[in-house]
């Protein structure tokens, strides 16, 4: 929610159509300029209706009730109706069709301050905050959205706001019995009885009367003006009035009964237990798929900042393999302000999310999870999905594979795999990875996913020591030697794609195993029966672009970020050690000595960084030019390391920094690089593994998530160095 004062114009509901009217028939009209205006009509002033006589006196008007909607679906119901092809094959294509639209259009949205599948969800600040925009600044489309939560609403948001008609629909929150308050705290708008009991027990705290069904039943007839009957529970006739009471109610009761509702819940996973997931158990299984994960992101709001109620919720496999991909997302966004943390489920959900991949079944997302958590080396959430009762229509059975949001030296290899063919190596069943840009072809394990030969170069037959070893595959064990490249590529199979981009390799079957590759690499899967209906996915993008922006992913026992991922990069044989009495006498930083004498330098060079220990110049001291770009602060004595861009990379002596001389041509920057040796080679780790991964990443949303990740590591390393330009420039000019 935003403090900032939204600038609305204040019109009695009978004139509201007619201002309306006069602004989408006014272009010029400064009432919202940006083509989108809020209709704010809380209290008895009926928004909707306004809206309905204005779609009712423009022709060509589409009118779309929110309630309940993801914005994703609400934006392809809009583009259903406004006859936009490109909706049915996701992404943002449909901007350029709403805008080569023939005539103007008029998008009216009732109750966008009850989307989502819970009261507190996320999904309307997503619309107003982000598509909205897109739907009207981009396209030219004129979007008129009731919201009657001014909270909603933005500093320069726009609108009217529509003058009460009468008293408030609900009476004043005390003559509300705690039954009926109770109800208005739960997360989905139905409430089987049991939640209702249990809501009401939150509510009261210390108070230990029991709340029977009967004296639910006495309420629920008492109050029938308010409250309904429905099939799978009960709720509120007019959802304003739920609406009026939470917002009634104070702070530390919210978060009381959230903690209560989360505590409760979990107690019920054993007995809600089903195959297809909790939502498939019953009512009381819908309401805690939908609603679990809500309730623990508001369990903390005592203290703004925290979400430990949420975060171990999360961790736990067996919860999260039955909460429906955006209900993790929609919870984790509430909780987080606005940013997910990295190495989680819904961090996961976030990067699958980005690539399309929103599988229509509860078992195929516990599947994709396990399939995550797998390549992370997350063993205990591992467990509880297999332990949840939900029945994996896959699972993983060993990974060679960078996940979407992957950023971490142990996902680099094998790289991109364009191709496989199942070979023998020894007997053994085996896999030929063709394709990646460095390398040919890797052949590894077809049931443990071990490497046992390779990488050989592009344009190379196959080693000669390698040709006895390496097979077609024969029934008999004695199959042909493959001895050149052309006879693999022939072996690749004429199968499918699972996904465009993230899965484009051919599916490969290895026995009962799956093969599947892409950019990532490979990882199989098992069983392989039945597979294509739940693992793969026609990748449709979605039309709403990413959900929300989450921090890298790492292997589960990852050491920080230090040297040793340099070590890994580059490998170990790249290092250089000096002897001491090769130091130059002016350098006389302990660390950088120590570092120089122990760890010592890599020889590499790549993408315009250049480390050269091997050569005569390296560590000869070095004269800062007066035509530099930028003059130190300190005075040296300044020794040289390499090259970057350009320029050169000189140590100080003195006290230890790294710096870029540039010239007064110099297109970034900040001399100053690291603030010690040490930071320098981690920090030149970090930005090499962003430039890799970023050479095999095929999707804008995770290129911008992936510029993210190497610009905060970079930061959390060295803020002063990180500052400077040279570290960002190539994935910002690329």
């Amino acid at each position: 929610m935003s403090s900032n004062t939204p600038v609305l114009e204040a019109v009695s509901a009978r004139a509201a159509a007619d201002r309306l009217l006069r602004w989408w028939q006014d272009t010029s009209d400064p009432l919202a300029p940006g083509g989108w205006l809020s209709l704010v009509g809380e209290g008895a002033a009926d928004g909707g209706q306004v809206l309905r006589e204005v779609g009712a006196q423009v022709a060509s008007s589409v009118l779309v009730d929110a309630t309940e909607r993801t914005a994703e679906e609400l934006v392809g119901e809009v583009l259903a109706a406004l006859g936009v092809e490109s909706r049915r094959y996701g992404g943002r294509r449909w901007i350029s069709e709403v805008r080569a639209l023939p005539e103007r259009r008029l998008v009216l949205l009732t109750h966008v301050h009850r989307m989502g599948r819970t009261r507190r969800s996320y999904e309307a600040e997503r619309l107003l905050t982000g598509t909205l925009k897109a739907l009207c600044a981009r396209t030219g489309l004129q979007v008129i959205a009731q919201v009657d939560a001014p909270g909603l609403l933005r500093s320069g948001d726009a609108g009217l706001r529509l003058e009460p008609a009468g008293a408030d629909p609900a009476p004043a929150t005390p003559a509300w019995p705690d039954e009926v308050r109770a109800l208005a705290l739960a997360e989905p708008r139905t409430v089987p009885p049991r939640a209702w009991a249990a809501l009401v027990a939150g509510l009261r705290a210390d108070d230990d009367r029991p709340v029977t069904e009967d004296a639910l039943q006495a309420v629920l007839a008492g109050h029938d003006r308010w409250l309904e009957r429905r099939a799978d529970g009960v709720g509120f006739v007019d959802e304003a009035v739920a609406e009026s009471l939470r917002r009634g109610t104070a702070p530390e009761t919210i978060t009381r009964v959230n903690r209560h509702m989360t505590a409760w819940l979990r107690t019920l996973a054993p007995e809600l237990a089903h195959p297809d997931g909790w939502a498939a158990s019953g009512a009381l299984g819908t309401y805690a798929a939908a609603g679990l994960a809500m309730h623990a992101a508001q369990a903390d709001h005592e203290q703004k900042w925290t979400t430990q109620t949420l975060d171990e919720l999360v961790a736990r496999g067996e919860l999260v393999a039955h909460l429906p991909q955006t209900a993790l997302l929609d919870a984790a966004r509430c909780a987080h302000y606005g940013g997910i943390g990295g190495n989680s489920a819904a961090a996961d959900a976030a990067y699958l999310w980005d690539y399309g991949v929103v599988p229509a079944t509860q078992p195929a997302w516990a599947a994709w999870l396990h399939l995550m958590a797998t390549a992370c080396g997350d063993d205990d959430f591992v467990a509880g999905l297999l332990a949840s009762g939900i029945r994996l229509p896959w699972k993983a059975v060993w990974t060679r594979w960078r996940p979407p949001g992957g950023f971490h030296a142990s996902f680099l290899a094998p790289g991109v795999v364009g191709e496989t063919a199942e070979v023998r190596w020894h007997g053994r069943p085996a896999v030929a990875a063709l394709g990646t840009p460095e390398v040919d072809v890797t052949i590894w394990d077809a049931h443990t996913g071990e490497p046992l030969a390779g990488p050989w170069p592009e344009d190379s037959v196959v080693p000669e020591d390698a040709q006895a070893a390496l097979t077609r595959p024969d029934e008999s064990g004695t199959g042909d030697a493959i001895t050149t490249l052309d006879a693999l590529e022939a072996a690749v199979p004429g199968t499918g794609m699972a996904h465009p981009s993230l899965l484009s390799a051919p599916v490969l079957t290895v026995g009962e195993l799956a093969i599947l590759g892409g950019p990532g690499g490979l990882f199989a899967l098992s069983p392989a029966k039945g597979w294509e209906e739940t693992a793969g996915t026609p990748g449709r993008a979605p039309l709403t672009g990413p959900y929300a922006a989450a921090g890298p992913t790492t292997p589960q026992h990852a050491t920080p970020p230090g040297t040793a991922d340099l070590r890994a990069v580059v490998g170990e044989a790249a290092f250089r050690p000096v002897k001491e009495d090769h130091l130059p006498a002016g350098l006389e930083e302990d660390a950088a000595r120590e570092l120089l004498t122990g760890l010592g330098i890599p020889a590499f060079d790549e993408s315009g960084l250049r480390l050269a220990p091997d050569d005569d110049a390296f560590l000869t001291e070095f004269t800062w030019p007066d035509d530099a770009a930028e003059a130190p602060e300190t005075e040296g004595p300044f020794f040289h390391l390499g090259r970057w861009m350009g320029a050169d990379l000189v140590l100080d002596g003195t006290g230890g920094e790294v710096f870029r001389v540039g010239d007064e041509d110099d297109p970034v920057d900040g001399a100053l690089v690291a603030s010690s040796l040490e930071n320098f080679l981690a920090m030149t780790a970090q930005w090499l593994i962003g430039l890799r991964i970023s050479a095999t990443v095929d999707n804008s949303d995770e290129q911008y998530a992936l510029r993210q990740h190497v610009s905060g590591e970079l930061w959390m390393l060295d803020d002063a160095g990180s500052e400077s330009g040279t570290w960002m420039y190539l994935f910002e000019n690329d």
